[in-house]
């Protein structure tokens, strides 16, 4: 990503920071058209685990979470995220729901093939470059398991805001503090080379109206990938009834001084740990080798020797910071 468009991208999360610190809930309880329509596509595709992108205050992920599936709601907001857990907890399906603050200019902090579906409503028309929504494409596409759905919404070249307001290049254009990249048709077909494209349906939503598209694609049933099994455990981290804080303190004690290639079982039970042992791995550069078969929830990570190191008092920060 090039500097004007990272210094872009902050601009971007400060705003949105200081809007749902300004608007808590700003969008309300309701769940979004596009969100009622990709529950029953979710479901007739067999879906159980769901990741939201962009998932804001989450009234979108909140509805998936109602309607009996495991969420994983990832915005580069905290203070949307923070509002989100609480209003999980109020409405008693927080147990069905896990957050993680990430840019999707990163690679998602997911293992291969981990997630049955994901979504993202005007996620992918915010301040990224055509490149970076290829990116994002590509990582949605890695997470996704065999016959995997996608549906995504973004504003498109026919909304009466596109080519006003500040151009910002690349089909980016910024109305009162919020940039916004127009689909045209030609990158909406570009990003579902490779998958099955079932629909892209037109349709207008809140002022102006905004004019939007809906896209839903899908993956093949057939496995993508060969997969081998998870090499045998060198250490095993015992994490059963702790939450994720803790568990990485005693991962990070297990683990000083042992060898690189070292294959790690972590025994996790917190809701979390799907999200945030990979992102702990992709942090420190250690190699997460996802979930283990079996009955227990167990996750396999490589130890790297290249592996950027931590504070042993806070392993969840790198070392200086």
């Amino acid at each position: 990503m090039s500097g004007d468009g990272r210094e872009l991208g902050e601009a971007q999360r400060e705003h949105w920071q200081r809007t749902y610190g300004s608007h808590p809930g700003m969008y309300g309880q309701e769940p979004s058209l596009p969100a009622r329509h990709a529950a029953g596509v979710f479901r007739e595709a067999g879906a159980v685990d769901v990741l939201e992108l962009g998932a804001g205050h989450g009234r979108d992920a909140l509805y998936f979470a109602r309607e009996g599936f495991t969420v994983r709601a990832l915005d580069f907001s905290a203070i949307g995220l923070e509002q989100l857990r609480a209003d999980a907890d109020h409405q008693g399906v927080g147990g069905r729901v896990t957050t993680a603050v990430h840019d999707v200019r990163d690679p998602l902090p997911l293992a291969d093939a981990s997630v049955d579906a994901v979504f993202a409503h005007m996620l992918l028309c915010m301040a990224l470059s055509t490149e970076e929504i290829h990116a994002v494409a590509g990582e949605v596409r890695r997470v996704l398991r065999p016959g995997g759905v996608f549906v995504y919404t973004v504003r498109h070249t026919g909304d009466a805001h596109y080519a006003s307001g500040e151009a910002l290049g690349d089909d980016i254009y910024e109305h009162d503090g919020f940039a916004v990249h127009f689909f045209s048709r030609g990158l909406v077909d570009a990003l579902a080379e490779g998958w099955t494209l079932n629909e892209v349906h037109a349709f207008e939503e809140g002022e102006l109206p905004r004019r939007l598209w809906r896209v839903t694609q899908s993956l093949a049933r057939e496995a993508r990938m060969t997969t081998t099994p998870t090499p045998p455990a060198g250490l095993t981290v015992d994490g059963t009834g702790l939450l994720c804080v803790t568990l990485l303190l005693r991962l990070r004690k297990v683990i000083d001084g042992a060898e690189a290639g070292t294959v790690v079982h972590v025994i996790a039970t917190d809701p979390a740990a799907p999200l945030d042992l990979p992102a702990w791995c992709h942090m420190t550069g250690h190699d997460y080798l996802g979930p283990v078969p079996g009955e227990q929830p167990v996750y396999a990570l490589r130890l790297s020797a290249d592996a950027r190191p931590t504070r042993p008092d806070r392993p969840w920060h790198r070392a200086g910071d």
